[in-house]
């Protein structure tokens, strides 16, 4: 870790310093766990009483707060928050170049310089791995994939032939990139597979999480755009494409051919039918379904998907629906009454179920 004045760290992301600039900082802490030499971050001013008992020598904060010590002024707070810690926190990079002995490096592959190849990795023939990445063990890169620059691949990453990799990709532990696409034709006797020969590319500066598992194309490209992140646990279907700069959290799936804009932000475990198309900007609450393409930006939610103005008022009603049954039940025993006093038949019941008396 590298340890830099509040100035410094003010001048990394563009803040302004109240109260002692030169206080020297050596980590980034919970303001309950802080010390004098950390510093500490306040996402809500609601949060300020918290900030005033801590120990720490300083605080990152969108808003100036009446707190006892030197703080870092910048908005969003919680991307000055994420920079300082990657300042004290960087991502594995290959500084020297090292290969362990336990490595197989196969014929054709190229290591750029430097690299970093961990115990029991495997690197395929004519493979291509760019200056900089780090392949932690276990890592098995098949025949002509091609890593970029400053990548870091985390312990049992499985990355198929031909797979392209970006710059600055992370991979973490148990992904698997490139595997075979769920494609079959049916016939008389059962199922025939279809091959799938096509490829998988991820672009630059995208995070997958562990155990990640994204399909190749059967024709043409699963593609992950520029900049997205996938938690944990997302599973990508063939021919999926993710625009720049998308996000998805853990135990999200995605059928074959779904077509995702830029900026399009998922919540957990939303799932999607095959070959729909998601909008730029479009953002799914969690457990939502997609049977059907978004066509506008906003937010959405629910199965079936609706806008999230909408779901709000639906489970309001949802709440309620047992009472509304008895009412209905009880509409229906009076309508049934008059018209009996008056001397008519009843006409077709009402729905909603037996028109018994309530209670």
């Amino acid at each position: 870790m590298t340890a830099a004045t509040v100035a410094e760290l003010a001048d990394l992301v563009g803040g302004q310093v109240l109260g002692d600039g030169a206080l020297r900082i050596t980590n980034v802490a919970d303001l309950r766990a802080a010390g004098p030499s950390e510093i500490g971050f306040v996402r809500d001013p609601k949060f300020a009483e918290l900030a005033k008992r801590s120990r720490a020598g300083a605080v990152i904060v969108g808003t100036p707060l009446e707190v006892p010590m030197p703080q870092i002024v910048a908005s969003p707070a919680d991307v000055a928050f994420a920079k300082i810690g990657l300042h004290f926190h960087p991502v594995p990079r290959a500084t020297r170049h090292e290969v362990h002995p336990s490595a197989v490096i196969e014929d054709g592959a190229v290591l750029g310089e430097p690299v970093v190849i961990g115990p029991q990795c495997v690197v395929g023939a004519r493979a291509t791995i760019g200056a900089g990445t780090l392949l932690a063990p276990g890592v098995i890169v098949g025949a002509d994939v091609r890593i970029g620059r400053d990548c870091t691949i985390y312990p049992r990453v499985v990355i198929y032939p031909g797979v392209v990799l970006g710059d600055r990709v992370i991979v973490h532990a148990g992904a698997v990139l490139g595997s075979d696409g769920f494609g079959y034709a049916r016939d008389v006797g059962g199922w025939v597979k279809i091959p799938q020969i096509g490829d998988v590319r991820i672009e630059d500066d995208v995070e997958l999480g562990a155990n990640v598992t994204i399909d190749r194309a059967t024709l043409g490209t699963t593609r992950i755009g520029k900049g997205t992140k996938l938690d944990n646990l997302v599973h990508v279907g063939h021919n999926c494409v993710f625009g720049e700069h998308c996000a998805a959290a853990g135990f999200s799936a995605f059928s074959g051919s779904t077509i995702f804009g830029d900026r399009v932000v998922l919540g957990g475990h939303v799932v999607s039918a095959g070959h729909l198309r998601v909008v730029d900007d479009a953002r799914i609450g969690g457990n939502s379904v997609l049977y059907g393409d978004v066509t506008e930006a906003g937010d959405f939610i629910g199965y079936p998907l609706q806008k999230k103005s909408r779901w709000g008022r639906t489970l309001h009603v949802l709440a309620q629906l047992p009472e509304l049954q008895a009412e209905l039940r009880r509409v229906k025993h009076l309508r049934r009454k008059l018209l009996e006093t008056e001397g008519d038949a009843p006409d077709a019941d009402l729905p909603g179920g037996s028109d018994a008396p309530p209670g």
